[in-house]
């Protein structure tokens, strides 16, 4: 049972109860995805919680409510991203229960001294309330299965009709066909009234995660020979007795065509356009990384791209079109951890491990300076020899090994607390990102492109006046890009107008950079004010992706002018 099902009627609880209790009011499903939220949660809806979920996470794994009384300095916060800096002020949490295993958190949060005197004013009936919210919401959602199954035929037949013109495969709950179109009779060259064989239905539940949902090309053998198509899996219900389906077959030249076409769309996107030596060099490096199969250890403060740099390089190289599986370290228990690095079984299912999922692909450790000892040995013996246990036998498995941390790993190492082969073993390719304090000519860039990303989901074009950019510029960034995305994103809800004003930043920034701003804009040298207006010009073109000359156009000068300025300005 998923929450996610029914998150419309949980949005609308939560909006009633932060109504009331003029608290802010967050859910999270059972593997930490927002789902729905108030206030300024309420914009990081279906985004993983992401170092902020220790608390939620406990909730879930006690199923039993816990009290915060003093967010960033409880014992629980100590893993936290936040811990010692929280923004909130206050924290209940209850576990949302469904037959008598947590399904999701309801939290009630306080951001402000204000909203903390309303918490734990009447901490005993505020409890109450929130468990009987959590009850209500557990109701929905068992209503919501209940009508799932009454749909379930009309569910059938309308995914059939859907890719009639499809090879359509219909297995029921006990993995048999029940359904099998003539389209994909003879794609599986199958003589009319022969059934499908099992060895097939096998080969493609083996792969039903890697094809669930956007699907994915396969193979599949069909006896003498081998044949490639792009398959499908639309999971149409699922209970205890198993899951029932429809699979569909497609050729797949089409498919990887289109796949091809939007994937170097998105690499324009998402290009790396710093103009700091350090990423310059990192930038000339990625083809000869990205064609290697070395493991990679990415080192850098919280918020500089880590997660960034190790999907551009996954996708630079020959595993482009292969699993890009994350990872994070810091989100599990050591039993937890172990099962979903090396997979195993917990209950009536067995867990796909996320190196057998990234197989062909890259696997992304986050936080590795997080991985309990005894995991560090078994993937230290991963990296030597390629192989996994399943089911009693040993599968080599063709898996990248990117992993990241916010921390000097090596301090680790003389501490004891990581491993120094698997550490040489990891930093094969080290590649340390600077903070964005010293990446100064990447404030505006990055501030363009959040803008243009805020333009694409809202719909309204916005631009900075010169005041902010000076703020922008004066701001020392010690959350780095992530903070200077939160920023963007946070003025650009607050502004009303096409242009975001000073007063539509969050007061700490504007606080914090006042006297330098002021300091900082001489009002009577007039080559300091040239210099700076060149500079801004230049800044400026280059957020756009423009040539040097396009800024003598918009300085009114000549290009050879403006060339010798540059010099002159050692800009």
């Amino acid at each position: 049972m998923e929450l996610k099902a029914i998150q419309s009627g949980i949005q609308q609880v939560v909006s009633a109860i932060s109504a009331v209790l003029k608290i802010e009011v967050e859910v999270a499903d059972h593997r930490l995805f927002r789902v729905a939220g108030t206030g300024q949660i309420k914009q990081k809806i279906w985004q993983e919680m992401s170092g902020e979920d220790v608390v939620f996470r406990h909730c879930l794994e006690t199923v039993q409510t816990t009290v915060i009384d003093r967010p960033g300095f409880h014992p629980l916060c100590a893993s936290c991203g936040h811990y010692m800096n929280c923004v909130e002020a206050g924290e209940i949490c209850t576990p949302i229960s469904v037959d008598g295993k947590a399904i999701g958190v309801i939290g009630l949060i306080a951001m402000n001294e204000e909203q903390k005197e309303r918490l734990f004013g009447d901490l005993k009936a505020n409890i109450n309330f929130l468990e009987k919210m959590a009850d209500v919401i557990a109701s929905k959602i068992k209503e919501y299965a209940y009508y799932q199954q009454q749909l379930l035929a009309e569910k059938k037949i309308s995914t059939l009709l859907n890719f009639m013109d499809n090879g359509i495969l219909m297995l029921n709950q006990k993995g048999e066909c029940e359904f099998m179109s003539a389209a994909a009779r003879s794609m599986l060259e199958l003589k009319p009234g022969q059934p499908l064989p099992d060895t097939i239905v096998q080969q493609l539940l083996k792969q039903k995660e890697e094809t669930a949902g956007s699907g994915k090309i396969i193979y599949l053998n069909l006896g003498t020979f081998s044949r490639k198509f792009f398959a499908t899996y639309h999971r149409i219900d699922n209970n205890d007795d198993g899951e029932s389906a429809v699979i569909v077959l497609d050729d797949p030249d089409y498919i990887t065509s289109l796949a091809s076409h939007l994937s170097s769309e998105a690499t324009l996107r998402d290009e790396l356009i710093s103009t700091h030596p350090a990423m310059v060099k990192l930038k000339e490096m990625i083809p000869k990384i990205a064609s290697s199969h070395l493991p990679v250890l990415i080192q850098g403060l919280p918020g500089t791209g880590k997660h960034f740099a190790a999907q551009y390089i996954h996708r630079s190289g020959n595993r482009a079109g292969h699993a890009f599986v994350r990872l994070n370290c810091s989100f599990y228990s050591e039993a937890q951890l172990d099962l979903e690095l090396f997979g195993g079984s917990d209950g009536p299912e067995p867990i796909v491990g996320k190196l057998e999922l990234a197989d062909g692909g890259t696997l992304y450790l986050e936080e590795i300076h997080q991985l309990p000892l005894s995991i560090q040995v078994k993937l230290l013996k991963f990296l030597e020899n390629r192989l996994i246990r399943k089911q009693g036998d040993y599968y080599e498995v063709n898996v990248r090994i990117i992993a990241s941390t916010d921390k000097q790993l090596a301090d680790f190492v003389r501490r004891g607390a990581f491993r120094q082969d698997l550490y040489y073993k990891l930093n094969m390719i080290p590649i340390t990102l600077p903070p964005l304090e010293q990446r100064k000519q990447d404030i505006l860039p990055f501030a363009q492109i959040f803008l243009q990303q805020h333009h694409q989901n809202d719909g309204r074009a916005k631009k900075m006046d010169d005041a902010v950019i000076d703020i922008l510029l004066a701001h020392d960034w010690p959350g780095n890009i992530q903070e200077l995305k939160n920023v963007i994103e946070y003025a650009c809800h607050m502004a009303n107008t096409a242009v975001i004003e000073v007063r539509h930043l969050p007061d700490y920034i504007v606080a914090e950079t006042q006297d330098r701003v002021k300091s900082s804009q001489p009002v009577f040298n007039l080559q300091t004010i040239e210099r700076e207006t060149i500079k801004r010009a230049l800044l400026e073109i280059e957020s756009r992706g423009g040539r040097k000359e396009e800024a003598a156009a918009l300085l009114g000068i000549s290009r050879a002018t403006l060339f010798r300025k540059i010099k002159d300005y050692r800009l």
